[in-house]
């Protein structure tokens, strides 16, 4: 379902039941979902006490990715405003790392999640992305904000972009949106992060970003198992889009 709203905006409201899955972009196609290694790709499915949703499931191997990507590259800063919002669960956070936001790629071709985060440093494996990163092998199991433009990484203080004491729980579900907002040329787009945990606790950070204006985008989740020998069940729905028309 889709709607332009009375200012301008076109919201992609996602609906399983209609939505196409692939394992690489084609015509008809919604949302390309792929894994390394013998994982089970995301795909559509219900549960009692999930409703309707996508489900996949990591291989046991160390660092096996999958990933839930918008078809094509969707969105720009320069159309005005933009956002991309999930709902997500798993039933283990112990060995587990993922990204959600905004990416240059349909799938990253790295085989690998756009960004990592090893104790305090960040690795980005992707051009350009804009999300929320978490990673089991960073310092503080928590939530980190992050964004790489042209393979340029944030200066930003880490402990700026640390979303204090936001972070998965087991088996529950998160909420996670990023907004991204045209600053005019030459000035990278504005970007608002919000995530909000099962006990309604929510954390949201604004900052100026150095991402282009003119950079085409993806909507992006993907997660990397670590370690996790039994593998990594992972739950995702309400995976929406929205992006105003910038002359209305």
């Amino acid at each position: 379902m889709a709607n332009a709203g009375s200012k301008g905006m076109y919201e992609h409201i996602d609906d399983p039941m209609v939505t196409v899955i692939a394992t690489a972009a084609a015509a008809g196609v919604t949302w390309v979902a792929e894994s390394t290694n013998g994982a089970t790709d995301f795909a559509r499915a219900v549960a009692a006490g999930k409703g309707l949703h996508y489900a996949a499931v990591s291989d046991t191997t160390d660092d096996d990715l999958q990933e839930f990507c918008s078809n094509n590259l969707l969105i720009t800063g320069q159309e005005g405003q933009s956002y991309v919002e999930i709902l997500m669960q798993l039933d283990s956070v112990d060995d587990v790392a993922f990204n959600f936001g905004l990416n240059d790629d349909v799938l990253e071709g790295e085989s690998t999640l756009p960004v990592e985060l090893d104790t305090a440093t960040f690795t980005s494996n992707a051009g350009t992305f804009i999300g929320f990163v978490y990673d089991v092998d960073a310092t503080n199991d928590e939530l980190h904000c992050f964004w790489v433009d042209d393979d340029v990484d944030t200066t930003t203080a880490i402990a700026d972009l640390r979303m204090v004491g936001m972070a998965p729980t087991a088996s529950k579900w998160l909420y996670m949106r990023v907004d991204i907002q045209d600053r005019g040329s030459g000035n990278g787009v504005k970007a608002t992060f919000l995530a909000v945990d099962h006990n309604g606790k929510s954390v949201s950070k604004e900052f100026n970003t150095t991402v282009d204006r003119d950079c085409p985008l993806c909507y992006y989740f993907g997660f990397e198992n670590r370690a996790n020998s039994a593998g990594t069940n992972c739950y995702i729905k309400h995976c929406n889009l929205g992006q105003s028309t910038a002359d209305m």
